[in-house]
C-alpha cells in the first residue's frame, strides 16, 4: 500500500543522482523538491512544508552535515536521510550525531532507498500521533515559513494563512511598510496546494505607468512602436499559481479597469489583441494605503476594492507585538552572523532592552537593518555602544522632551530616514507622503 503523497526535499550537487532520486520517488507517489546546494535547500525549507530530507554528504561549499545540523536546529520534526559515495564509520557516526535518522552508502538499490524512506515517514507519523495527544492549546508558534513570533497577533495571522492557503480566493494584505506583506504572500503560496506552480511578484509602484499594462497583460506584435514580437505578461507567467501585486494602490485607473475584468471574468486580453484568454490563478494584492479611503476620493475603483478584498489580512506593526522582538533579534543574529563570518556573536540584555523600547516606524525591516549594521560594527558581543544613536533617544511625548509640532515633525522625519538608511522612497511610504512633499520638508 502506498503512503499518502509526502513532500521530500532531495539535495545533491550531482544532477544525474538528483534526477534518479526524483524519478524513483515520484514513481512511489511522493512529491519532490530538488536542490543542488545547501543554500538552495534552505530557501526551499523556509517557504515549503517538507516531510523528509534526503541529502548527499560531500558537496562543494557547505556540506551535507551542516545542512543536517541546520534542519535539526530549525526543523527538528523533519526526518533526515543521508546518502554518500564515500562511506565511512566516522561519517555515519557524525551524521547520526548531527540528527540524521538513517544513512545509505552509494550505490544503493531502489528497494533500499524506498525501504529507508518509508521507514522514516512511518516513524514520523508515529511520533506525531504520540505527541499530538499532549500538545495543549496554549502552545505558541515561533517560526512559520519565515514568519517569526509567538504573540497573539502572529498566532492569529498564521491561523488565517492556513485557512486560505489551499484555495484561489483573492486576498488583500494590508499593513505598514516593513511588516512582511510579501512574506505572508509567499507563505500562502508555498505552504498551499499550488506550491509547485509559479509565484510571480509584481511591484506596481516600481513600474512606469505607461508600461504597466503591457508588463502585466502582455502584448501582440505591432501593438505599439517597438512591439516586434508577441510577448506574454506577468499574468501568463503566473498561470496555475499565484501573482502577488505589491503596492496595488499605485496602479493607474486604466490598469485597475483591466484588473477588474480579470477578477470578474477570469480572463485577460493582451495589448493590441481582440481575443481574450482564460487564466486560472490566485491574485494576492498588498498595500500600505487605505484603499477604502482612496475609493471614496475616486483615486481607486470602489468595485475593484471590493473584488480584491474577498479575504483581508492585516500584518501587525512591530510596536503592537513587542513580545516578538527578542525572537526576531535572535533570528536575525543567527542569519547574519554567519553571513558576516561572526558565528559566535551575542547581544547584551541592555542592548536588547533599548531595542524593545523603540517604536520601529520601519517595523521588522528596520529591525533587520539595525541588526545587520550592529553585527558589522561590533566585536564578539553587541553592546549598548553599538546600538545606533537614534534608538537611544527617549520615547516621544515624555515631559522633558516636549517640543513644538514643527520640531516633532522634523525629529520624526529624521528618525525615519535613519531607520531606512536614508532611502527617501521608503521613508515617504512610512510617512505616508509622496517623495515631492518629503523633499520640500527636507529643504525647509
Amino acid at each position: 500500500m502506498k503512503l499518502k503523497k509526502e513532500n521530500i526535499l532531495i539535495v545533491d550537487d550531482n544532477y544525474d543522482m538528483l534526477e534518479l532520486l526524483h524519478r524513483n520517488l515520484k514513481a512511489q507517489n511522493f512529491h519532490t523538491y530538488k536542490a543542488s546546494s545547501v543554500k538552495e535547500a534552505i530557501e526551499i525549507l523556509k517557504f515549503s512544508t517538507i516531510d523528509l530530507l534526503i541529502t548527499d554528504l560531500q558537496m562543494p561549499g557547505i556540506n551535507g552535515i551542516e545542512l543536517v545540523k541546520y534542519v535539526q536546529e530549525h526543523f527538528p520534526v523533519i526526518p533526515k536521510l543521508v546518502i554518500t559515495g564515500f562511506p565511512s564509520v566516522d561519517g555515519a557516526i557524525e551524521a547520526v550525531k548531527s540528527g540524521a535518522l538513517d544513512y545509505l552508502a552509494k550505490p544503493f538499490t531502489n528497494e533500499e532507498l524506498n525501504a529507508a524512506v518509508q521507514n522514516l515517514i512511518v516513524s514520523k507519523e508515529r511520533a506525531k500521533n504520540s505527541t499530538e495527544k499532549v500538545v495543549s492549546s496554549d502552545v505558541k508558534i515561533k517560526e512559520y515559513a519565515g514568519i517569526v513570533g509567538k504573540s497573539q497577533q502572529i498566532v492569529q495571522l498564521i491561523d488565517l494563512i492556513q485557512r486560505v492557503k489551499d484555495n484561489r480566493a483573492t486576498i488583500l494584505i494590508q499593513g505598514e511598510s516593513g511588516t512582511g506583506k510579501e512574506l505572508v504572500a509567499r507563505a500562502i503560496h508555498y505552504q498551499g496546494a499550488f506550491s509547485s506552480k509559479p509565484f510571480i511578484t509584481v511591484n506596481c509602484g516600481a513600474i512606469p505607468e505607461n508600461l504597466m499594462e503591457s508588463e502585466l497583460f502582455g502584448y501582440v506584435k505591432g501593438a505599439f512602436t517597438g512591439a516586434n514580437e508577441n510577448r506574454d505578461g506577468f499574468f501568463q507567467a503566473a498561470a496555475g499559481g499565484t501573482i502577488f501585486l505589491d503596492e496595488i494602490g499605485t496602479a493607474p485607473l486604466a490598469v485597475q479597469t483591466r484588473l477588474l475584468r480579470v477578477l470578474q471574468e477570469k480572463e485577460i486580453s493582451m495589448i493590441g489583441s481582440q481575443k481574450s484568454q482564460k487564466v486560472e490563478l490566485r491574485i494576492i494584492a498588498a498595500t500600505n494605503n487605505d484603499l477604502y479611503e482612496m475609493s471614496n476620493k475616486g483615486i481607486f475603483r470602489e468595485d475593484l476594492y471590493y473584488r480584491l478584498n474577498v479575504v483581508n489580512i492585516e500584518t501587525p506593526p512591530l510596536r503592537h507585538r513587542r513580545g516578538d522582538i527578542r525572537l526576531l533579534v535572535a533570528t536575525f543574529l543567527d542569519k547574519y552572523s554567519v553571513e558576516y563570518s561572526k558565528p559566535q556573536i551575542t547581544i547584551s540584555d541592555n542592548a536588547v532592552e533599548i531595542l524593545m523600547r523603540h517604536s520601529w516606524p520601519g517595523n521588522v525591516r528596520e529591525l533587520e537593518n539595525v541588526i545587520q549594521r550592529m553585527i558589522i560594527m561590533s566585536g564578539d558581543q553587541i553592546e549598548v555602544r553599538d546600538v545606533p544613536e537614534y534608538l537611544k533617544y527617549p520615547m516621544p511625548f515624555e515631559k522633558e522632551e516636549l517640543k513644538s509640532l514643527k520640531d516633532m515633525e522634523k525629529a520624526h522625519i529624521l528618525k525615519v530616514l535613519a531607520a531606512v538608511d536614508n532611502n527617501k522612497t521608503r521613508a515617504a511610504e512610512i510617512l505616508q507622503i509622496d517623495r515631492k512633499t518629503l523633499r520640500q520638508k527636507l529643504d525647509k
